[in-house]
């Protein structure tokens, strides 16, 4: 069932405007009519069943008492890598329950974000992912980070995916995690030293070397799978 997002508290038998870009894709794209049912979740992350009216409004009718997201506050510290494969990452990191991800200017990154209209474009690709997904919250997407401002995302464990004797499957979640993914080349040899300075735990993925992007979802996925 398709699912939208309002940024105003609601309640059950409240009217409401639904933005114009989620109107257009279920009058035009999906060719719904009026009394077509679906899913709305408000800003405090209550999400109800509605069905559309005549206009640009939905009618509000019951309450869902469900919780799609996981019990750790995951953020994900992600290096910027190629453009197709960070929007990638940033898709399947919202369907796999990310509360936060943070650009990572690594000293190797061939990604700069240079202007606020790529930002625009990754908070509509996590936003769509959120909706896809039927999450409570839609995800933040920081400005980008380096070095000088990581440790503002440091959570109760923090981790920084390399080359390391402690397996990923000894991980601890508590109620937040970081971790760190690097770029392609990897991370240069002092900028990791300096991570791990900051207290983040350096894990290991397994014996395969994996792209940036296959290491974002396998380790996400692990800890998912710890946080249901």
């Amino acid at each position: 069932m398709q699912q939208v997002f309002v940024e105003k508290k609601i309640a059950s038998g409240d009217i409401v405007r639904i933005d114009n870009e989620d109107l257009y894709h279920l009058r035009k794209v999906l060719r719904k009519d009026s009394s077509y049912t679906f899913r709305i979740c408000d800003e405090k992350g209550d999400i109800y069943h509605c069905h559309l009216l005549d206009d640009d409004t939905c009618m509000i009718d019951e309450y869902l008492d469900e919780n799609n997201e996981l019990e750790c506050d995951i953020t994900c510290i992600l290096s910027l890598i190629k453009s197709d494969k960070f929007e990638l990452c940033l898709q399947k990191l919202t369907e796999l329950g990310v509360k936060r991800i943070v650009p990572y200017e690594a000293a190797r990154s061939v990604m700069k974000i240079n202007d606020e209209k790529k930002l625009v474009r990754f908070r509509r690709i996590i936003r769509e992912a959120a909706m896809q997904s039927h999450r409570n919250i839609i995800p933040e997407i920081t400005m980008p980070c380096d070095l000088k401002n990581m440790k503002e995302y440091l959570s109760d464990h923090n981790y920084i995916c390399y080359e390391a004797e402690k397996n990923i499957k000894d991980i601890q979640t508590g109620r937040s995690l970081t971790y760190i993914i690097g770029p392609e080349g990897g991370f240069e040899t002092k900028e990791y030293e300096k991570i791990l300075e900051l207290g983040f735990e350096s894990i290991s993925l397994g014996k395969r070397i994996l792209r940036a992007e296959t290491a974002a979802l396998y380790m996400t996925s692990i800890i998912a799978g710890k946080c249901q």
